[in-house]
């Protein structure tokens, strides 16, 4: 590639896109599916431009600047990564950006009309330029339409080859919902599809941030929950492979936590929003009802004799959490 080029592609991947606080607190009603989205972000990856220098400024298969990567991660698992971390796992990293495009790709097929193609080059355009609107603007023979139309490619190629993709799914089968800590033996409720977009990124990542502190202790180094939120081993490989693309073992779960709160940040998103909308929009309230859920598989138990105590305590670390990141709020 001609240094020409090469000065082309860093100026313009990501060189406008400004990922705001406004993306995440502007509610983008679910219009596309998990399954879309993991296509997409798998299309940016395959259609990276590759620079030909191996010390670039870029990072991850994806090729971003590195001043996106700390807000970004902040803003999708509550920790902010350095551009060294967020290289070195690719399953981190995929996650954070199906965080980061699941709005935009929302956005663009609304403003799209519901066309699925255009949306993807839209979306394409945006994150190349920050500007969706130039997806039909720029010269055919330009590098930002060739750029765009590679991404449409390799998106129509993982739609049409579901086995290939990566799902990064915040809805979870029953199956592959969260078990509480051992004591509790609760049935899993059937998961819903297509939950509502009515909470924040940053509202899941307090939550998973307060169901860490609360996680009870049983004083038993070897005990058989994993992380520091106290997990059964039988839930890590479906949770993994649900939200990242593949299974991971309870020993790899746990030996990064970066990872880890990715994976419940992905598998919490769901279960808030069902409670926010079934405690009729009471923030305190959705987040008791789920620390019920996740301690009894029964969200409708957060006020009983048994549960009432782990459920205001997840809720006052929850509070903590939010107003340490959002002071102001």
């Amino acid at each position: 590639m001609s240094s020409k080029l090469v000065r082309k592609a860093r100026q313009l991947f990501l060189g406008t896109v400004m990922v705001t606080v406004g993306l995440w607190t502007i509610p983008v009603q679910a219009q596309v599916s998990d399954t879309q989205v993991g296509a997409l972000v798998e299309a940016l990856r395959l259609a990276a431009p590759q620079t030909g220098t191996e010390n670039d400024g870029l990072y991850s298969e994806w090729q971003i600047k590195p001043e996106n990567i700390p807000r970004w991660s902040k803003q999708c698992t509550g920790r902010e990564l350095t551009p060294a971390d967020f290289s070195a796992s690719p399953v981190t990293a995929r996650a954070i950006l199906v965080c980061v495009m699941r709005d935009i790709f929302n956005q663009q097929y609304s403003a799209s009309g519901r066309n699925e193609s255009v949306a993807v080059q839209r979306a394409a355009a945006w994150w190349m330029t920050g500007d969706a609107a130039q997806y039909n603007k720029v010269p055919s023979n330009s590098y930002t339409h060739s750029y765009i139309q590679n991404v449409l490619r390799f998106y129509q190629q993982e739609r049409r080859n579901p086995q290939a993709q990566k799902p990064m799914t915040p809805s979870q089968p029953a199956a592959n919902r969260p078990s509480p800590p051992p004591t509790a033996n609760q049935p899993q409720r059937t998961a819903r599809s297509s939950s509502g977009s009515n909470i924040s990124d940053a509202q899941v990542g307090a939550l998973v941030e307060a169901l860490r502190l609360a996680a009870p202790q049983t004083g038993t180094e070897n005990d058989g929950l994993y992380s520091d939120w106290q997990i059964k081993p039988e839930n890590i490989p479906g949770w993994s492979k649900q939200c990242k693309g593949q299974e991971m073992t309870p020993e790899d779960f746990a030996a990064s936590p970066v990872t880890a709160r990715a994976v419940l940040v992905c598998v919490m998103r769901d279960v808030l929003s069902e409670e926010y909308t079934a405690s009729g929009n009471n923030e305190s309230l959705a987040v008791q009802r789920a620390a019920s859920w996740w301690m009894t598989g029964d969200p409708t138990r957060y006020n009983s004799d048994s549960t009432a105590a782990y459920t205001q305590k997840v809720l006052g670390f929850y509070q903590q959490s939010f107003l340490r990141f959002f002071p102001h709020r």
